[in-house]
């Protein structure tokens, strides 16, 4: 399956499952909402009513044969006020009514608001309860917490007592709510989040196609020139559209192009005199020859008191802010005949006379020093930060000859080149020094800059750095 294909499929599916989820957590949080609202409905409306219900009339109504007697009625015409009153609405009252328990532990009805037909009970009917816990207290108000079931339907109750004259109870005032209330409420809440996610289905795949597009266009141009180089077409050259890493991959691309295309020149050039075997051999031996007795200049430079900004600005600005400095001490390097070696944290190290023979390396080297703690300085001016410690960088330089081809930048010498600059950089911190060298660099500075020798330390042997003076740096 094409890449473009995949990102596009992983996108819309991020959407999906996110609108699912979204979808899901929303109708659970909606459910309880809608429980709980109609637990506090439910609630106020016997809390509020049980008061205005006539006690000591309810403890009169004794006997089945009361049924629709004229005080049964009386209370009863009280109880179907407040029922219509609630009977409106999204969550309307579907019951309310009086009960009391009986000696055995059974409950009994004494009013019910409802009119003649099967969901009425008369005076003395028994009332149903799944369970014990279903049975209210005689006391205090409650609202049940879960739904309640019997064979008129699922219900969500609430119980208020009503008390005679005395402040005795005698009957307990129940409203009921059905379940399917809920129900519809969560459903239409249901089918329009449904449409919502569909709508932004739609539009995710729609912008997820547009985006795979844009993405993935880069990598399909960089295949089709890397293709195209494969076929012997090295004078094409890619357009560098961006600064992202895209880009920069364009631009190392086009770089590698470049040399095969110098490479393939000079070969070219090598053929009228011999055969085209003969000519590599040739070009591998002048490589090779290349790599005697060559001199190399390591510059390790670290960025001190960065660290502290984590703290201060958080990671994601720390990060942007790094490779701002990283891309200019490069640019730096770079723009003084150097090359990049490596760098990790806030370190750098950078190689002179790596690929050319350079007699100038060290000057070169010790330019590009004072030209990144300028670059620094102006970097620190731009970001206006301000810190309790100064933000500096500490390098040093050595130089050495390089021992081992140029393709292998491994091997001991090297790493010993690394290791007398680390060395260097070390000394200079502990004196209070921006710019330390060592002796086989001054020797070949050849007085173009002031020096002036540091004290040498305990377990360096006879080893000398010396200490670069920078007047033009106004924070060094």
């Amino acid at each position: 399956m094409p890449f473009r294909r995949k990102l596009h499929t992983l996108l819309v599916l991020l959407v999906g499952v996110s609108c699912g989820l979204l979808l899901w957590m929303s109708l659970r949080k909606a459910s309880r909402l809608a429980f709980g609202l109609i637990q506090e409905k439910v609630l106020s409306v016997v809390v509020s009513t049980a008061p205005r219900v006539d006690g000591d009339k309810v403890a009169q109504l004794t006997s089945p044969d009361q049924d629709l007697s004229p005080l049964y009625i009386e209370v009863r015409d009280k109880l179907r006020e407040v029922r219509d009153a609630n009977g409106e609405g999204a969550l309307p009252i579907r019951f309310i009514y009086l009960i009391r328990p009986l000696e055995n532990g059974d409950w009994e009805y004494v009013v019910d608001a409802e009119e003649k037909g099967e969901d009425r009970s008369s005076l003395g009917d028994l009332v149903e309860f799944e369970s014990e816990l279903e049975k209210p207290p005689l006391n205090t108000a409650r609202v049940d917490e879960a739904y309640a079931r019997d064979s008129f339907g699922t219900w969500l109750s609430a119980f208020a007592p009503v008390t005679d004259s005395t402040g005795k109870t005698v009957a307990v005032l129940g409203a009921d709510i059905e379940s399917h209330r809920i129900e519809v409420l969560l459903k239409q809440l249901l089918v329009g989040d449904l449409i919502a996610m569909l709508i932004s289905l739609c539009m995710a795949t729609a912008v997820a196609a547009w985006l795979a597009r844009k993405v993935t266009l880069p990598l399909t141009e960089l295949r089709d020139f890397v293709r195209r180089i494969e076929r012997g077409n090295l004078s094409s050259r890619l357009e560098v559209k961006s600064n992202d890493e895209f880009g920069e991959l364009a631009k190392a691309i086009n770089q590698m192009a470049e040399g095969l295309e110098e490479r393939e020149s000079l070969k070219g050039a090598l053929v009228d005199y011999v055969r085209s075997q003969a000519a590599d051999t040739k070009l591998k031996r002048t490589d090779d020859e290349q790599n005697v007795n060559r001199e190399i200049t390591v510059l390790v430079a670290d960025l001190v008191g960065f660290s502290q900004l984590t703290s201060l600005l958080g990671s994601e600005r720390v990060f942007a802010l790094l490779n701002e400095y990283f891309s200019t001490m490069i640019d730096v390097i770079l723009r003084h005949r150097g090359s990049l070696e490596k760098s990790s944290d806030e370190s750098v190290i950078a190689v002179f006379g790596l690929n050319s023979e350079d007699s100038h390396q060290a000057r070169h080297a010790v330019e590009t020093a004072l030209a990144m703690q300028q670059a620094l300085n102006k970097l620190l001016k731009e970001w206006k930060i301000k810190t309790n410690k100064p933000i500096f960088l500490e390098i040093g330089i050595s130089t050495s000859p390089l021992l081992c081809p140029v393709d292998q930048l491994d091997c001991d010498s090297v790493r010993l080149v690394i290791d007398q600059a680390s060395t260097a950089k070390t000394v200079g911190l502990k004196h209070g020094n921006r710019l330390t060298v060592a002796e086989t660099t001054a020797k070949k500075l050849q007085r173009a800059f002031p020096l002036e020798v540091v004290e040498k330390e305990p377990g360096l042997g006879d080893e000398t750095f010396f200490r670069v003076d920078m007047p033009m740096l106004t924070n060094a």
